[in-house]
């Protein structure tokens, strides 16, 4: 995946499909992760492989990074935070 320069018009609390190329072994992992996450769940508690990979990338970046990006990325904090509610 390559990433242009980034539009800053869009409202970073939008959503958008990216396509990653990853070793087997990753993917094999990651299925057993989710698999493991959704033993006994019910099924509105059961998670996707999407909402696997967004709290394990969500939760690969500290608060201080945030704060950091923020003159780079104007409204970072502010969607992080609204994420942050919907979680909830």
């Amino acid at each position: 995946m390559t990433f242009s320069r980034f539009r800053p018009d869009v409202d970073l609390s939008s959503r958008r499909t990216i396509t990653i190329e990853l070793p087997e072994f990753l993917i094999r992992a990651f299925e057993c992760r989710v698999s493991e996450a959704n033993e006994g769940a019910l099924p509105q508690e059961q998670v996707t492989a999407e909402h696997f990979v967004e709290i394990e990338l969500a939760g690969s970046i500290s608060l201080a990074e945030i704060a950091h990006l923020e003159p780079r990325v104007p409204g970072i904090g502010a969607a992080v935070s609204r994420w942050l509610d919907d979680i909830d």
